[in-house]
């Protein structure tokens, strides 16, 4: 396996599997260790996801400087295979310019917290943070909760309707669903059955025990 590139604070970066996040700026780097590959501990501060914490050995960053400014087309290996037109209202702009702009700062409410996939953190620990999320629903008081932790607002209204919050809801609770379930196919390869079934017993919240049994029957 290739050794990770070294990253330094205030360096430019770009997470290949995550361009919706846009470029990022590397604000701490420490080194770490994953598998007995020296690896770093970056806290990086994308344009649409603050303060994320990556390993680079199991989320490998791509330099600002592979990012060509004035490409049309994503680059070969860089996220999903999509075509972008040139954003002729920025000069200059290129693809993670125009991801970032896609859907304004909507983008920002359905983020899934850090928590849910922490390469730091085990799969339990992410099943945990995961399956808290599921205290928040459509009725306007979790609603209006919920967009306060996503947004850290005191009032969200202040800069969102209350139907772009109804409509940015489901997009988020599909990622979250998606992440759910690709966990539980994580512990039940790990051997971690009984655990999941514990958790689904345990689980508060309705919707995310119905859910989790769901994946534990998958």
């Amino acid at each position: 396996m290739n050794k990770p590139p070294h990253f330094k604070v205030g360096d430019k970066v770009a997470h290949p599997k995550k361009p919706e996040w846009g470029t990022g700026v590397v604000v701490d780097a420490q080194p770490a260790t994953h598998g007995g590959i020296a690896a770093q501990r970056l806290r990086v501060d994308f344009a649409n996801k603050r303060n994320t914490t990556i390993n680079t050995a199991i989320a490998p960053l791509v330099s600002g400087d592979q990012i060509n400014p004035n490409a049309t087309t994503i680059p070969k290996g860089l996220g999903q295979d999509m075509s972008m037109s040139t954003n002729t209202s920025k000069p200059g702009a290129g693809w993670l310019d125009e991801l970032e702009g896609a859907n304004g700062g909507k983008r920002e409410l359905w983020d899934l917290p850090d928590a849910c996939d922490d390469a730091f953190a085990s799969d339990e620990q992410q099943l945990d943070a995961t399956l808290d999320t599921f205290k928040y629903n459509t009725d306007p008081g979790p609603l209006f909760q919920w967009a306060v932790v996503q947004t850290g607002l005191d009032d969200p209204l202040t800069k969102y309707t209350r139907v772009e919050l109804e409509q940015a809801f489901p997009r988020y609770t599909r990622d979250r669903d998606n992440r759910l379930f690709e966990l539980v196919r994580q512990m039940k390869r790990n051997g971690q059955i009984d655990l999941l079934r514990k958790k689904a017993q345990n689980c508060p919240h309705r919707a995310g025990r119905q859910l989790l049994e769901k994946a534990i029957r998958s």
